[in-house]
C-alpha cells in the first residue's frame, strides 16, 4: 500500500528515496527523490539506511515489492525494540507478564503503531534507541565493556537515522562520564581510552554526516527535507502549539490506559527513588538527561509539534517507555516481609500487570483500526491521494514511458503524486485564474517536463480560464479522477 492517511506527504518523501535508489543505481551517498526541484532530484537527508535496504531487497524480489520491503523493515525494527524491552525487564524480575508491559505500552501507542510499519524514520530511531538503552543498562548490571560498545553503536545508528534520537546518545555518554567520575574504578585506564575513542568516533560520524547533508543541499540546491531550527518565537505561537497538541494530538499520542500507566509509573519511581538511586542510578540519570534533552529539542523545534504528530517519537517515546520499564521492575521486585503476604503479592502482580496489558490492548486496537482506515476525520478530510490512485497503472496502459516527466498541477506535496504516478517531475500550485497561459508552457519547457496531470476539477478550471492552452497538448488519459496531457512540442523518450 502506497502512502496514505495522516502525513502521507512525509511518508511519500521517504518512499521516494527508496524509489530513487532502486531506479538510479543504489548510490547510497547520493540520495534522490522523484521531485526534480533540486538538481536531478538529489537531496541531503538523514541517514537513508531503511530506504536503501528496501531498494536492495526489491532488487532481489522485483520493483513491485519495494513498498513491502520498506514497511517490513520499519516494522522489524519496532519488533526488535519490543524484544529488547522484554529482556530488559525479564532479566531483572523473571516475571513474564510484567516483562510484556513496556513493549505492549509502546506497541499500542496509536501514533507509534501507525508509523511503525510506515515510511517515516522516527519510529526506527525510537526503536533503535531502546535497543541501545538495553545494552547501556546491561552494562550497568554486568560491567562488561562490550555492552557499552554495543550501546554506543546502536545509539549512533539511531542518531544517524533520526537526528532527534541523538538526545539519548549524548545522555548515554554523559551518564557514563559522570559514573566514571564518581566511581573511577568502574573503568580501567584502557577501557576509559576505548570509551573516549568510541564517543569521538560516534560524534564524528553523526556530525560529519550532518555536514555532508548540508553539502548535498547546497551543491544540488535542495530544500526537500527540513534542515533548520523551527523554534517557537512568541507567546501567542506557544499557545497555538499547545492548543493544537491538546485539541488534536493528545488522543493520538496515547490512550487513557497509557496516561494512567505513565502517572502510576512516575509515582512508583518517586516512591522508590532512594532504592533506584542505590541500584539503578544509571537508568535514572539517563532518563533525567533525556528529559533535559527533550526540553531543549522542544525549544529548538517547537513549531513543528503543532502539525506533526510523529515528531514526538524519537525524542520522547523511548524515555517514556523506559520510565514504564523502570517502574515495572520496581513493582515486580517489591517483596512483602511475611510468606503469606508474599504469596498474595505474587498473585496481585499477575492481576495488576495482566489488567494493564488487557486495558492497553482493548483501548488501542479500535483506535489503530480507525486510524488505518480510509475515513478518519478530521484528518481524512484533507486527504489528497484518492484522485491519484491507479495513476501509474493508467499511464502504463496508455504506454507512457517510465522515463516521462510530469508537471502535477494543483498539488503541494513534493513527492506524493509523483509516487502514485511512478514518474519523476514537479508539483505546482499556481492561481490558475491569474496565471498567464505562457507561464505554464514556459515552466514545463524550462524544466524539460513533457506531461501535465491534474485532478479533473483542476482541468475544468484550467479549460475555462485558459482555453488557448488546450491546442498545445494532446489528451492521453481522461477519467473521472484525473486528466493526463502530453505537451505537443515535448522531446521524445528513449
Amino acid at each position: 500500500m502506497l502512502p496514505r492517511g495522516i502525513h502521507a506527504w512525509a511518508q511519500s518523501d521517504r518512499l521516494s528515496l527508496a524509489i530513487g535508489f532502486y531506479d538510479n543505481g543504489l548510490h547510497f551517498f547520493r540520495p534522490q527523490t522523484q521531485n526534480l526541484s533540486s538538481i536531478d532530484g538529489v537531496t541531503g537527508v538523514e541517514f537513508p539506511l531503511i530506504p536503501y535496504l528496501a531498494a536492495l531487497g526489491a532488487k532481489l524480489t522485483g520493483r513491485d515489492s519495494l513498498v513491502l520491503w520498506y514497511r517490513g523493515l520499519t516494522a522489524s525494527t519496532a519488533w526488535l525494540s519490543y524484544y529488547f524491552l522484554f529482556r530488559l525487564v525479564f532479566e531483572r524480575t523473571q516475571h513474564f507478564v510484567a516483562a510484556l508491559l513496556p513493549g505492549v505500552f509502546l506497541a499500542t501507542s496509536p501514533v507509534f503503531a501507525y508509523y511503525a510499519g510506515n515510511f517515516v524514520p522516527d519510529p526506527v530511531g525510537a526503536a533503535l534507541t531502546l535497543v541501545a538503552s538495553y545494552y547501556l543498562l546491561r552494562y550497568a548490571l554486568r560491567q562488561q565493556f562490550r555492552d557499552l560498545g554495543w550501546a554506543i553503536g546502536w545509539f549512533t545508528l539511531a542518531s544517524l537515522i533520526k537526528t532527534s534520537a541523538a538526545i539519548y546518545l549524548i545522555a548515554a555518554m554523559s551518564s557514563v562520564v559522570l559514573w566514571t567520575y564518581l566511581q573511577p574504578s568502574v573503568l580501567r585506564l584502557r577501557q576509559k581510552l576505548g570509551f573516549i575513542a568510541l564517543c569521538l568516533v560516534s560524534l564524528a560520524v553523526v556530525i560529519g554526516y550532518a555536514l555532508y547533508n548540508r553539502y548535498l543541499n547546497e551543491l544540488y540546491d535542495s530544500t526537500s527535507f527540513l534542515a533548520q531550527a523551527m523554534p517557537i518565537e512568541s507567546e501567542q505561537e506557544y499557545e497555538m502549539v499547545m492548543t493544537r497538541i491538546n485539541d488534536v494530538w493528545i488522543k493520538e499520542y496515547f490512550t487513557k490506559a497509557h496516561y494512567f500507566i505513565l502517572q502510576a509509573s512516575a509515582l512508583i519511581c518517586l516512591l522508590r527513588l532512594p532504592r533506584i538511586v542505590r541500584t539503578d542510578w544509571l537508568w535514572a540519570i539517563q532518563l533525567f538527561l533525556a528529559a533535559v534533552g527533550g526540553w531543549a529539542f522542544f525549544k529548538l523545534m517547537g513549531r513543528q509539534f503543532a502539525d506533526h504528530d510523529y515528531y514526538v517519537l524519537a525524542p520522547y517515546w523511548p524515555g517514556l517507555t523506559l520510565l514504564v520499564a523502570l517502574a515495572t521492575v520496581q513493582a515486580a521486585n517489591w517483596q512483602a516481609a511475611s510468606f503469606r503476604w508474599r504469596q498474595f503479592l505474587r498473585l496481585a502482580h499477575h492481576a495488576v500487570f495482566g489488567s494493564a496489558l488487557l486495558a492497553l490492548l482493548v483501548l488501542a486496537l479500535p483506535r489503530y483500526r480507525a486510524r488505518m482506515s480510509d475515513s478518519y476525520p478530521p484528518f481524512s478530510n484533507d486527504d489528497t491521494y484518492r484522485w491519484m490512485e491507479g495513476g501509474a497503472a493508467a499511464m502504463n496502459a496508455a504506454e507512457v514511458p517510465a522515463t516521462a516527466t510530469l508537471l502535477v498541477l494543483g498539488e503541494v506535496a513534493p513527492n506524493l503524486s509523483l509516487v502514485y504516478f511512478d514518474r519523476r517531475g514537479l508539483v505546482w500550485r499556481p492561481d490558475i485564474n491569474r496565471m498567464p497561459s505562457a507561464e505554464l508552457l514556459d515552466k514545463m519547457a524550462d524544466a524539460g517536463l513533457d506531461h501535465l496531470v491534474m485532478r479533473r476539477e483542476e482541468f475544468q478550471t484550467l479549460s475555462q480560464a485558459h482555453p488557448d492552452l488546450l491546442p498545445a497538448f494532446t489528451e492521453i488519459v481522461s477519467n473521472s479522477r484525473f486528466v493526463l496531457l502530453k505537451r505537443n512540442d515535448a522531446p521524445g523518450h528513449w
